[in-house]
């Protein structure tokens, strides 16, 4: 509606503002009102629109001055020149509208010639000061702090300065959550804060340069930085303490005048990365190898469109090994990028910066078509390939073409959706679940399996189980530090583990480096590790080759037994678990580790018979568990040392008496776990 510059008209003479209507409405659109209360009232709903008010002074009800008093008041009206109106050559009535920020004055009855030239005059003048002054906080714009550093840079040439930038750590969150008022409401807080700090340094300039992002020029001194952002946070946490924000500040200290101060600008912001999300680090001062990180990334973002088109970038495959047979089943699909000039580029160096940069969903398909493209090539050989699993990034989780896309790959390449598994970081279920279900769910409905990778790393993990349809769970190693089994770390995985599989998902664990973890991980019924112990991430040539000698070698594998018992008996739907239940022999299974004992799990007739009878005291109860772990404790201390142990005898009440057999099913260096059987042998005593 309002295409053209909007004037506001505030006269209570009718035939005043027609005439004055007449006038400009050629070039702009015009609202008037009748008194400053109705102006109030107009501004409350356009003062976006309004570009200038030309203002009476002397009306009935609100008049000029009274209007001017409230008109101040608003910090949205500050951009919006006021022309003021007059009929006499009263000073004291322009002092007064000066000093309370009157842009200009016109003479009545109007010069329609001068009306427009000041009316112009303002709009362009308002333009000007608009480009330098941000329109929330009112400090300077990126353009004009920029323009003063270089100022008050060449005017003190003897003076050390530091270029400060900080921002606002979870800022996003204040405005997704709290709405952007508030999140304004922060802004202007910070913008005056400095302004109360200018008046206590000197050659102090700031600005704010975009969203939450402030930066700061001043004489270095290392002590008044560190007051600069006490300051601000104090200021912040009395915004509202329930925010719990804080900023994070990179320095340059400014060596070389003679750099563009956009490169300072880069050198802080380089600093201010390096405490980002250190909640016990606020102030960052930049060093000579944080300019040549940038430099590296910058090559590898550069480079991306060349290696993509090139194939630079190749498959290496890492397989996963089926921890009852111990022989692999499918490899996950590893990106190594081989630059022709600079050799091999670590993963490490390269996914993070495009995963900063949203690069990352291209090197994402580039893989997957990769995979496709090999898993074709098997099975045009003849063979009979497993599964390759392929990482599926954030950003593409997010795509809504995502689906289509991996339709269209299994149609072009003809391959069975089930043999390209999907691995989705967990991190990638917590913005929008509800997409991701319905991805997911399309997803497996095509045939796909998919895996949450690295789970346990996020906030919502249980959630995740919960609510989200997925076939296997993908958990790293590093629960484990140091190599230790003796701490947090394997109760959280032995938890995790079973609690897969309670809800019939087989699990992955990554990282495996030693014989000792291996052992572990079969004690504690994990199905697959993937990790260096058992093969490296290695070239295409190599894998098909280790593939290759694994199938010759397969009549002579021999199935560990044991680790299949454990695995079954923890799968509540297998028929071996079915089959433990229903058995008429009380049987338990036990955990000795680091001379402690723990009941793991039992069957119906253990739990009739042994622990659980109703018609027994609690005393009594709890004698026959004291009894039997005495009993128990010894026999599988002996197991421990390596010595023999045969059937012992256990008297369970004065009539009833039971032949006790331990099995190891589970062997480590500190644990074993062992399947407890009791023969009633009552009627031969």
């Amino acid at each position: 509606m309002y295409s053209k510059n909007t004037i506001l008209l505030v006269d209570d003479e009718e035939v005043v503002k027609q005439k004055l209507k007449d006038v400009i409405e050629d070039a702009y659109d015009v609202l008037d009102a009748s008194d400053g209360q109705e102006a109030l009232e107009i501004l409350a709903v356009h003062y976006d629109k309004v570009a200038v008010i030309v203002l009476d002074l002397i009306m009935p009800g609100m008049d000029g001055f009274q209007f001017m008093d409230e008109f101040y008041k608003h910090q949205e009206y500050d951009n919006i020149p006021v022309i003021v109106a007059t009929s006499n050559n009263d000073w004291h009535s322009e002092q007064k509208c000066l000093e309370a920020g009157v842009w200009d004055f016109v003479m009545k009855p109007y010069n329609p010639v001068l009306l427009q030239f000041r009316i112009k005059n303002v709009i362009d003048k308002s333009r000007m000061i608009m480009a330098e002054r941000d329109a929330v906080t009112g400090l300077y714009t990126k353009f004009k702090f920029y323009r003063t550093v270089r100022s008050i840079l060449s005017e003190n040439r003897e003076e050390t300065f530091a270029f400060v930038r900080f921002d606002i750590d979870r800022f996003k969150m204040i405005n997704n959550f709290y709405g952007i008022n508030e999140g304004d409401k922060v802004l202007k807080s910070v913008a005056s804060e400095l302004g109360r700090i200018s008046t206590v340094l000197e050659k102090f300039i700031y600005g704010r340069l975009e969203n939450d992002v402030f930066a700061v020029c001043m004489p270095f001194r290392e002590e008044n930085i560190e007051l600069l952002v006490n300051a601000l946070q104090i200021n912040l946490r009395k915004v509202n303490k329930d925010y719990n924000i804080k900023v994070s500040c990179g320095v340059y200290v400014i060596n070389d005048t003679t750099l563009d101060v956009s490169e300072m600008y880069d050198r802080a912001y380089l600093a201010a990365k390096s405490c980002k999300g250190k909640f016990v680090q606020s102030i960052a001062y930049y060093n000579e190898n944080m300019i040549e990180d940038m430099r590296q990334e910058q090559f590898i973002i550069n480079e991306v469109n060349r290696a993509i088109d090139e194939e630079q970038f190749e498959v290496y495959l890492q397989p996963k090994f089926n921890l009852v047979t111990d022989r692999s089943y499918g490899a996950e699909a590893l990106v190594r990028w081989k630059h022709p000039e600079k050799g091999m580029i670590s993963p490490g160096d390269f996914i993070p910066v495009y995963e900063r940069n949203g690069i990352i969903g291209r090197l994402d398909q580039y893989m997957w078509r990769h995979a496709c493209m090999l898993l074709r090539k098997w099975l045009d050989e003849g063979k009979n390939p497993n599964p390759i699993s392929v990482n599926v990034s954030r950003v593409n989780i997010y795509n809504p073409q995502l689906v289509q896309i991996f339709k269209n790959l299994i149609t072009e390449y003809r391959i069975p959706a089930e043999l390209l598994n999907l691995e989705l970081t967990e991190s990638a279920f917590m913005e929008d679940q509800d997409l991701v279900m319905k991805t997911m769910s399309n997803l497996h409905q095509l045939g796909f399996k998919i895996m949450i990778d690295d789970f346990g790393s996020g906030y919502s993990s249980l959630n995740v189980l919960k609510d989200m349809e997925v076939d296997y769970l993908k958990v790293d190693m590093k629960f484990l530090q140091d190599q230790q089994f003796n701490g947090r770390g394997e109760k959280v995985l032995t938890s995790v583990i079973r609690m897969a599989k309670w809800l019939h998902l087989p699990s992955i664990v990554e990282g495996v480096e030693t014989l000792e973890q291996v052992d572990f991980l079969k004690c504690i019924g994990c199905e697959y590790a993937q990790g260096y112990y058992y093969a490296k991430p290695m070239p295409v040539e190599e894998y098909e080759v280790f593939v290759a000698r694994e199938e010759e070698m397969g009549a002579r594998c021999t199935t560990d037994e044991n680790v299949m018992i454990v695995n079954e008996l923890w799968n509540t739907r297998s028929g071996l678990s079915r089959f433990f239940d229903m058995l008429e022999t009380p049987i338990a299974v036990y955990e000795y580790r680091n001379e402690k004992l723990e009941l793991l799990r039992t069957n119906t007739r253990y739990e009739n018979d042994i622990v659980f009878d109703q018609n027994v005291s609690e005393s009594e109860h709890n004698r026959r568990m004291y009894a039997e772990r005495e009993l128990l404790e010894e026999a599988f201390a002996k197991i421990m040392r390596g010595d023999f142990c045969g059937p012992m005898e256990y008297e369970l009440t004065e009539d009833i008496w039971y032949r006790v057999t331990v099995k190891v099913i589970g062997k480590r260096a500190d644990t074993i776990i062992m399947m407890v059987t009791f023969y009633d042998i009552s009627e031969y005593r």
